[in-house]
């Protein structure tokens, strides 16, 4: 049966044959946008963003679903998510950067059951009746904080896939698992390569010997390329930075494009939208929207106002 076909993607994770997939592109489906996608920067206040920065993990999880919701009624089923993570007893939202003194197992530890239950608001919100769900360890070692979780509905056909932290190491393991899913949702979520590109990956870019010497160093163009080929979307992104002593909050929401939002300092609570655009928008768009909206310029978000 089908379902046992995807069964066998899980078998396949562990088996180094996979490498010797062909991948398939999936067929061009007609992308139907609910609202106009942004073709250049807007910035505040021309602007009602359709999405705010959550502050709960219910709410980003209830974005996330939303967007995975949208992007499959416009034909797609290949989607990468890159949420916050909840921490503490009051599940604060933090970004995966530093502050994570446990590394890549802290996060795994935490990713983990929330991709778990993001699987099970998915299929419960398409099939109605909660999935049974099942998890693979994909490193060997147990050491690399990887995994994938099988959601199994009442339908075959409403079956979900999700890849918690996946490394480069893990295209190929994707790529047998989106070649056997069919139109089967398959979720790629927290990817261990970086969102922005460093030097690696701009060398990995470069034609000829340099950027197969960039991606054999760890450049991801090739992953790009291959997770393109396979129809993978960024459909939900949440990122922060800082920027002349503000606060800054990047959300990318399918189908609406990126929307940046800033905090004034730390002892601002409030998140004010700033600009949106199709494509992230680069620091320098970010610096000059500040300007533009004569927010002040701080040494630091603890600063007052110099």
């Amino acid at each position: 049966t089908r379902r046992s076909i995807f069964h066998m993607a899980m078998q396949l994770m562990m088996l180094a044959a996979a490498t010797g997939y062909q991948v398939v592109q999936p067929p061009t489906h007609a992308v139907r946008c609910r609202v106009p996608m942004v073709s250049a920067v807007v910035k505040a206040p021309t602007f009602t963003p359709v999405l705010s920065p959550p502050t709960s993990k219910k709410e980003m999880l209830a974005q996330a679903v939303g967007c995975i919701k949208r992007a499959k009624e416009d034909g797609m089923n290949r989607y990468i998510l890159r949420l916050f993570l909840p921490r503490g007893p009051e599940e604060t939202l933090i970004p995966c950067d530093e502050s994570w003194e446990g590394g890549i197992m802290q996060l795994f530890s935490v990713a983990s059951p929330l991709i778990r239950e993001l699987l099970m608001q998915l299929s419960t919100s398409v099939a109605g009746v909660p999935p049974t769900l099942r998890e693979q360890r994909l490193d060997s070692s147990g050491v690399d904080g990887e995994s994938v979780w099988l959601a199994e509905s009442s339908q075959p056909q409403d079956d979900a896939m999700g890849f918690v932290q996946p490394s480069t190491e893990q295209i190929a393991q994707i790529e047998a698992a989106s070649n056997n899913a069919g139109e089967r949702p398959i979720l790629l979520c927290n990817p261990q390569w970086k969102e922005r590109d460093d030097p690696l990956d701009a060398l990995s870019r470069e034609k000829g010997w340099k950027g197969s010497l960039g991606n054999f160093l760890g450049g991801k163009a090739s992953t790009e390329a291959s997770l393109l080929e396979l129809g993978f979307k960024d459909v939900y992104t949440l990122a922060t930075y800082r920027c002349r002593g503000s606060l800054i909050f990047l959300q990318l929401a399918y189908p609406h494009g990126w929307t940046a939002f800033y905090r004034e300092g730390v002892d601002d609570e409030t998140w004010k939208p700033l600009l949106a655009s199709e494509a992230r928008p680069v620091y320098k768009e970010v610096e000059d929207a500040l300007k533009a909206a004569d927010v002040p310029f701080r040494l630091t978000e603890f600063d007052s106002v110099v």
